[in-house]
């Protein structure tokens, strides 16, 4: 992943982001305020050899800097700190009152630093000078020669004494910085790690990368209820991108549409049906004729979602029940006609797989207008696969953040067993806020959609040899 995609994952999942900054900044603020308030006291030795030949000055000063590193060793000697709980009357142990005291050794000098934290900040001088008290005692007669001559080396206590005015813990600066810091790393590395693992296509890039497809199209939700066809007054967005929709596919498709379009998908609820009203307004705006034709026969839903009557429809006029043009119905622009699926037949792919199919369909195409084909998923059924290979063009529908990517790769090496001409794809859901453009990478369409894998795709050639195929 270069630069380039951790920013497009941070802006998909900025939600994500932003909670765990949150969660980062909470935790840090209750560690803040739960944190008991610990004051450092501090008490400083100064330690000196007791040669009076100054010839001998460094030498001892040598000798003292590497005395004073074992010092700091001992300072929570037991002998020292119970000599500083007698003193003070402190109601604990030596092993627990080591737990509050360190030493350490300046480099390059003869100091002894005693460090004591404690939560009320003058008990914690008083520690740090009374243990600086008893560790000169203890110094002394450790350091004390077996014949009763003065030690070589002489402690005194020379800082200390005043209780410090502010807390060393908790921080609530340092603390908020962590807490945001690490709610940041978490919150990027969790957004990566679950775009990763996500193989929802959510864009026109994620469709162009891992299918190899241009986008004609993406479309916000279809208005409830849908009470008109192309509203003139409805929401700028999705009337926009709609315009985009019809405008792409038109000059993705060379400069003219088809005379029929598939519009397929891999499994159902993506949005064929309404993708498929979404075309048809949008080229009957432009003055031409457009048929719709449903057929969807596992789960129709075109009669009753545009609020037509029941009727014959498609299954009646392959069967032979009504004439063709009888069962095409008017549907809100003069331009439009819709021809439903009638009733559910026993055995849906025989019958779409028959040549009274294929004739309907050349049939529909010499009206002069485009015929529209709202067919059932891919996946499930394989009656869509014998429509691909009838019509001039197919557009995959793809349902932003629900369709995956392996779905939609097998749904496209099903279009192209059938020698299918696949126009683009159409992102459909996609919030009208934030809705993506049209893709301005997409390759010139009029080319048959082959794959020799699913990593590599082909175009064969086009519509003119298709039909010779099909017919």
């Amino acid at each position: 992943m270069d630069l380039h995609d951790y920013i497009d994952v941070i802006r998909q999942r900025w939600r994500f982001v932003v909670a765990c900054v949150l969660l980062g900044l909470a935790g840090a603020v209750a560690a803040t305020i739960l944190t008991p308030r610990t004051y450092t006291a501090t008490a400083q030795l100064f330690v000196a050899t007791r040669d009076p030949d100054s010839a001998a000055a460094y030498q001892g000063g040598l000798f003292t800097q590497e005395r004073v590193k074992s010092y700091t060793r001992i300072v929570t000697n037991p002998t020292v700190l119970a000599g500083v709980i007698t003193a003070l009357d402190l109601r604990t142990t030596p092993e627990e009152l080591a737990k509050k005291i360190s030493a350490q050794a300046p480099l390059d000098t003869t100091l002894v630093d005693i460090r004591v934290g404690d939560g009320s900040p003058t008990l914690a001088q008083d520690i740090a000078d009374e243990t600086a008290k008893q560790f000169t005692k203890y110094i002394t007669a450790v350091e004390g020669a077996p014949t009763g001559a003065p030690p070589l080396v002489k402690a005194s206590v020379v800082g200390g004494s005043e209780p410090p005015t502010s807390p060393t813990s908790p921080r609530p600066a340092l603390n908020i910085a962590i807490g945001v810091l690490a709610g940041l790393v978490v919150g990027v590395g969790g957004a990566v790690v679950r775009n990763s693992l996500d193989t929802a296509l959510r864009s026109g890039r994620d469709i162009r990368t891992h299918l190899g497809l241009g986008t004609v199209g993406a479309l916000p939700p279809p208005d409830p209820g849908r009470p008109d066809p192309w509203p003139s007054s409805g929401p700028a967005p999705r009337t926009e991108a709609l315009n985009q929709f019809r405008t792409q596919l038109r000059f993705g498709a060379g400069g003219s549409l088809p005379g029929s379009l598939l519009i397929a998908s891999a499994l159902p609820q993506e949005g064929r049906t309404s993708t498929a009203i979404d075309l048809a307004t949008g080229v009957a705006r432009t003055g031409r004729n457009v048929i719709i034709l449903e057929a969807d026969l596992r789960r129709p839903r075109l009669a009753e979602q545009l609020g037509l009557p029941d009727g014959p429809g498609l299954v009646g006029v392959l069967s032979g029940e009504c004439a063709l043009y009888d069962a095409l119905r008017d549907w809100g622009d003069a331009r439009i006609r819709v021809l439903p699926s009638g009733s559910v037949p026993g055995d849906p792919n025989t019958l779409l797989s028959s040549s009274e199919m294929k004739a309907l369909v050349r049939s529909l195409e010499s009206d002069g207008g485009l015929l529209v084909v709202d067919s059932p998923p891919l996946l499930p059924y394989a009656d869509a696969v014998a429509l691909a290979s009838v019509t001039e063009g197919a557009l995959l529908v793809v349902r932003s953040g629900r369709t995956r990517r392996d779905d939609a790769s097998h749904a496209l090496d099903t279009l192209a067993a059938a020698h299918a001409r696949v126009l683009g794809a159409v992102l459909t859901a996609v919030p009208a806020a934030r809705g993506p453009r049209p893709d301005p990478d997409q390759p010139r369409r009029g080319r048959r959609h082959e794959r020799s894998s699913p990593a590599g795709r082909a175009m064969a050639p086009g519509a003119a040899a298709h039909r010779d195929q099909a017919g």
